[in-house]
């Protein structure tokens, strides 16, 4: 769900009853999703969207645990999330980021929670940097020096007061441009990973693996598939999963879209499925009826403020209104 739709719903769901909610909209599995978990302020994300401090996300995983069986996907494909079961989440982590190491998987481990951990490739071990995490790095620097900020402004020929928006524009295509302007403020994102290490190293993910986690792909370096034609999509997923298999043998073979799967042709989903080159792919679009067990929409967690009960709420009752206008079904009217 949008942040801005669900910040509408959630007040009107937070007077209802959580499990009368997933009594009635049908879903006995949730597949909710996270990306970092952290008590420091990060440069490279905090100027992207806010993310969990270790006490917040404990309490969420408390609130969660009290209506929902956490499950691996190996469970879920198996059926054990089947009518008459009990309610069960399928927990994931997008990114691949160090904390993930750090606080997550140890947290997980303890409470005995099942997780996938989604990286993109050519970023394990510190060997490159996101590029929306990139502009995150450009704009902490900007606002910590007045006088890179003003070089920034009269470099991109704008306002000084719409830097920070007009970085955060940059798309995937204009890579090329946010390079620029680091270079153009002696920013390095090598320097950065070397002193601040973002990614879990091969060996942090041998760990996780090691304590019983999952491992999939998350694409090779986190696209825009919107705007990619239909054989670089198929091409870049092959590649991602392919890759990941051939370093670390996680089963079944998981693949989810960065950002999101909107503007993936229903053709191109089926075809990865039925080829074998993921066993499992998943989107990001909150609760959606694709048609399909083995494409699945998860629920974004970081949207807001908003802690998982409320939030959770608030996606059931959403799924529940759009139900009355038919709008639950992810493929129809693409």
């Amino acid at each position: 769900m949008e942040s801005s739709s669900l910040r509408t719903i959630a007040p009107f769901a937070g007077i209802m009853n959580l499990k009368s909610l997933s009594v009635l909209s049908g879903h006995r599995t949730i597949f909710p999703f996270y990306h970092v978990v952290s008590d420091e302020q990060l440069p490279h994300v905090r100027h992207l969207y806010r993310y969990r401090n270790e006490l917040q996300f404990e309490k969420d995983l408390e609130a969660m645990l009290k209506l929902y069986t956490p499950i691996g996907i190996d469970e879920y494909l198996k059926g054990k999330s089947s009518p008459g079961r009990k309610r069960s989440m399928v927990l994931s982590f997008d990114d691949g980021l160090v904390e993930c190491h750090h606080h997550i998987a140890p947290l997980l481990k303890r409470k005995g929670i099942p997780a996938i951990f989604f990286l993109n490739n050519d970023f394990i071990d510190n060997r490159g940097l996101f590029y929306r995490y990139r502009a995150s790095v450009l704009i902490d620097h900007l606002e910590k020096n007045r006088a890179a900020h003003a070089m920034t402004a009269e470099f991109m020929q704008i306002p000084e007061e719409q830097v920070k928006d007009a970085i955060l524009m940059i798309n995937y295509q204009q890579i090329p441009l946010l390079e620029a302007l680091m270079l153009n403020v002696d920013l390095d994102d090598a320097v950065y990973l070397r002193d601040t290490p973002v990614y879990m190293s091969t060996a942090q993910i041998r760990i996780l693996l090691k304590w019983g986690f999952h491992i999939g792909a998350h694409s090779t370096d986190h696209p825009e598939f919107f705007r990619m034609n239909e054989k670089k999509m198929e091409a870049q997923v092959s590649k991602s999963m392919k890759d990941m298999q051939e370093r670390f043998h996680s089963r079944p073979a998981c693949f989810a879209f960065p950002f999101t799967s909107d503007g993936v042709p229903e053709t191109v989903i089926d075809e990865l499925l039925d080829e074998g080159i993921a066993d499992v792919i998943f989107g990001t679009a909150g609760m959606k009826k694709t048609g399909r067990e083995r494409f699945i929409q998860r629920i974004p967690m970081e949207s807001g403020a908003l802690p998982a009960k409320r939030l959770l709420k608030a996606e059931h009752f959403y799924y529940l209104l759009k139900g009355f206008a038919g709008e639950n079904e992810y493929f129809k009217g693409r």
